[in-house]
Parts: structure tokens; C-alpha cells; sequence
């Protein structure tokens, strides 16, 4: 079970790694802005404004994941799923919609949506390993 345990932290930081660089991103258009050198900022730049298609896969994954792993059910061991399996995945999926168009909502293709529903699924079915 040790592989699955490194996939997971390996998960986790790639999750991250892709929330902070979408999160700066971000925050240098609001510089640019308040610095009177950009445009305003978009609505769509945050990064915890995930669609619900994306927290359900996760969700979908997590069950699934939890279902095929020797899990003792309990409040902790749901509370983990829950927190890097759902929101964590999803806010990074959500991150590679951000990254790939710039924070433009209207920009985003067939592919970026695939690209985020791939990281929302596998992070969340990865993430079970933390559980574990």
C-alpha cells in the first residue's frame, strides 16, 4: 500500500502546485490592474469558483476509490476523503481552466474541460491513499 501513499502526496502536491501558480496568476492581473497598468480583473479568475460537474466526478471517484480500498469507515477517515479528495481535486481542476485561458471564462474549449475533469477524477480517486 505504499505505492498508493506516495501517488497520493504526489497527487496532493501536483494539486497544489497548480492552485498556487493559477492563484498567482491572479494576483499579478489585480496588481497590473490596481497599479493602473491592465484591465480590470475577470470574475472567472478565482480559483474556488469550480463548476458543479467537476465536485461530483471527484465525489464519483472518491466512492468508487474508497469502495476498491480496505477503508474503516469513520469520521476522520470520511473528513479526509472529503477534504483531499473532493475540494482539493476540484480546485485544481478548476486551476488548469484558469491557467489554460487566462482567467476568460468564454475561452474555455472542449479540451480545458476534459483536462479538468481528468485531474478532478484522478486526484480524487489518488486521493484515497491518504486514508489509507
Amino acid at each position: 500500500m505504499k505505492t498508493v501513499e506516495i501517488m497520493a502526496v504526489i497527487a496532493l502536491v501536483v494539486e497544489a502546485g497548480l492552485m498556487v501558480s493559477a492563484r498567482f496568476g491572479t494576483e499579478r492581473r489585480h496588481w497590473r490592474h490596481y497599479r493602473n497598468r491592465g484591465p480590470a480583473p475577470r470574475t472567472g479568475d478565482d480559483v474556488t469558483h469550480a463548476p458543479a460537474i467537476l465536485y461530483a466526478a471527484a465525489a464519483v471517484a472518491v466512492a468508487v476509490a474508497a469502495l476498491a480500498a480496505p477503508l474503516e469507515m469513520n469520521l476522520s477517515t470520511v473528513g479526509t476523503a472529503a477534504m483531499f479528495g473532493v475540494l482539493l481535486p476540484v480546485f485544481a481542476a478548476n486551476a488548469v481552466m484558469v491557467l489554460a485561458t487566462n482567467g476568460r471564462p468564454e475561452a474555455v474549449t472542449r479540451v480545458h474541460r476534459w483536462a479538468a475533469f481528468a485531474v478532478a477524477v484522478v486526484g480524487g480517486a489518488v486521493s484515497v491513499g491518504l486514508a489509507v
